[in-house]
């Protein structure tokens, strides 16, 4: 198992981070964006719902 690195950085007062990993494998880049309470990630096109105590839903 290699070193992994994981950084999340927020782009200024927007809704808006930048997602970066790097691995072994290379480095990857991606976007979320995230608006009272719902995010989008734009390399897993997954939507995600913030839901009170803790939860969240997530959809394809």
């Amino acid at each position: 198992m290699g070193l992994n690195y994981r950084g999340r950085r927020k782009l200024g007062p927007l809704p808006i981070w930048r997602n970066v990993s790097r691995s072994e494998r290379g480095k990857t880049v991606s976007w979320t964006v995230k608006l009272f309470g719902v995010s989008w990630n734009s390399r897993t096109k997954k939507k995600t719902v913030d839901l009170p105590g803790g939860y969240s839903y997530t959809s394809d």
